[in-house]
């Protein structure tokens, strides 16, 4: 299948297929999410000690806690006895995980401190070999959090690149150098594949046409063709309209820069976006909206209240991108066309700043993310090792 899918994936077209094949959604599970770096969570959602979230790497459920001696723990969401997850609840406090099902319990490093009436399993029966499964890595930059399931392979800071830069000047923005969330999550979800999201986080091609009714002409000026750049960061994209425009309300510039750092994490001005992927052709968001300590609260309700009314799952812009995702994914049912074209901008890419770039309304970066997409899902390399706390 390696060289079927290779060839899915030109220098200036995609294959339907990428979007609509379910064979090749249970490979991007294996190859792309089981092996890279995927984003968890923000540090500041579980501040506290023994505070904990669950979330998704792929199709695995993982818990990530905060634990007592201030260390930041990550394990697979899943009873070792009968497989159940042991923790319902997206956030919380607590040092200890137990299983509705037969009460095994858990500490939250993973290991196994209860099975009711042990005896039962003989003498061979060692609860140091049935904690949960733990990421083989975590690791946190600027209060990101990621894990990767691979053992072995580039560090978070091979995976990020010159992400790593735009992730600072996104948290320098506040007064004191840090950013925190908001508690709590917007969610939705659309009838259509992951890939749509992260393509459109940093397309201003679109702007323009599908979020006319919204936006003002003066903020159209900001997505227009030599308004800004569009860049091919190793394979992750971003778009580049800083210092453009008039000062925004909340005083930060109405310029900015829109990241995707693949595979799952979308930085905006005022959020985090979460993709989650759950099969095929259904994906869910989540949106962590950004606070800016240092701020006032009355400026940094505004911004909570901005994003809201864009951006939440009944907001003016977001509405219209989620239902042009699932137009898109009811077009592509149709074989009578096989490839959507990414070659918009192909013939003036140029190097700048050591980075493949082009003009604010080019494809640079779709065709960066396929080059990555391409080259993990033809990848041999070895499955995640499954290693118990």
């Amino acid at each position: 299948m390696d060289a079927d899918i290779g060839d899915l994936i030109r220098k200036d077209a995609v294959h339907r297929s990428v979007y609509t094949d379910p064979k090749v959604f249970d490979l991007e599970m294996e190859r792309i999410f089981d092996r890279t770096w995927v984003y968890l969570g923000h540090f500041s959602e579980i501040k506290e000690r023994n505070d904990y979230k669950t979330t998704l790497i792929g199709r695995h459920p993982v818990i990530v806690s905060h634990l007592s001696d201030g260390t930041i723990a990550a394990v697979i969401n899943r009873c070792r006895h009968r497989g159940a997850t042991v923790c319902q609840h997206e956030f919380g406090n607590s040092r200890v995980f137990r299983c509705a099902y037969h009460a095994w319990t858990y500490g939250n490093t993973g290991k196994l401190i209860g099975v009711p009436h042990p005896e039962g399993y003989g003498k061979d029966f060692s609860r140091e070999q049935l904690g949960l499964v733990k990421l083989p890595r975590i690791a946190m930059h600027r209060g990101f959090i990621f894990g990767s399931m691979a053992a072995d392979g580039p560090s978070l800071d091979e995976h990020l690149g010159g992400t790593k830069q735009l992730i600072d000047e996104f948290c320098d923005i506040s007064p004191t150098g840090e950013i925190e969330v908001f508690r709590g999550l917007q969610k939705c979800a659309y009838s259509g594949n992951w890939k749509f999201q992260l393509e459109n986080g940093v397309d201003p091609y679109h702007v323009e046409f599908l979020h006319r009714s919204t936006f003002s002409r003066e903020t159209l000026k900001i997505y227009n063709e030599s308004s800004g750049t569009v860049i091919d960061m190793d394979g992750h994209g971003v778009t580049d309209h800083r210092d453009i425009g008039p000062m925004r309300r909340d005083g930060l510039p109405n310029g900015g820069f829109n990241v995707v750092i693949f595979p799952n994490l979308i930085l905006l001005r005022t959020q985090i976006r979460i993709v989650r992927p759950i099969s095929v052709n259904r994906t869910e968001i989540y949106t962590n909206v950004v606070k800016l300590p240092g701020l006032d609260e009355a400026t940094n309700k505004f911004r909570l209240r901005t994003q809201e009314f864009e951006f939440g799952p009944s907001g003016v812009v977001f509405a219209d991108d989620l239902e042009i995702f699932e137009r898109a994914q009811a077009g592509l049912q149709s074989s009578a066309v096989e490839w959507l074209l990414v070659s918009r901008g192909i013939d003036r890419d140029r190097m700048q700043n050591g980075y493949l770039s082009g003009e604010m309304m080019d494809e640079t970066q779709h065709r960066a993310m396929y080059r990555r997409w391409k080259e993990m899902m033809t990848s041999r390399a070895p499955a995640p090792s499954e290693s118990a706390a």
